[in-house]
């Protein structure tokens, strides 16, 4: 059942995840906290590691590592599912990845990628969203058939 309003709430959903990884090109890495609840509220589940359920200041560490140690990153989202439930929306979505690990001490970069199953679950807070749950779980040898390293 479609709700007064919901188009417009699903597209800022989709354009507040967009930004999300656009962080990963702009390296506007101190923007990454702004995009989760409150430190009790968020959890986040990674298909990297460390695999144990991530606060959000657990979470901004191995994002801002991630993203800065990455380089020509491109991302893709297909199949982009938004649900407004109450106050809340849930976001599933296919998400590929590719770029450039770069190791900054051995001057070394490896080429890697990701196809993973998200699901991203946004509520507002203080008018704006934020992420209260972040679940990422890849597809079974998507790198190693695509020659990358995960």
């Amino acid at each position: 059942m479609n709700r007064p309003g919901d188009e417009q709430t699903k597209r800022e959903v989709a354009e507040f995840i967009r930004s999300f990884f656009e962080v990963g090109k702009s390296k506007d890495l101190v923007s990454l906290m702004d995009f989760h609840a409150p430190a009790p509220i968020f959890t986040k589940f990674d298909e990297n590691p460390p695999y144990t359920k991530q606060n959000s200041e657990e979470a901004f560490i191995y994002e801002q590592a991630a993203f800065a140690n990455i380089s020509d990153y491109e991302y893709k989202i297909e199949e982009e599912k938004i649900d407004i439930v109450g106050g809340v929306a849930i976001a599933t979505f296919y998400l590929t990845f590719t770029g450039v690990f770069v190791n900054d001490y051995s001057f070394e970069g490896m080429t890697v990628g990701s196809k993973s199953r998200v699901t991203m679950v946004a509520a507002m807070f203080g008018g704006s969203w934020r992420l209260v749950h972040s679940h990422f779980s890849p597809f079974p040898d998507f790198a190693k058939k695509e020659g990358l390293r995960k």
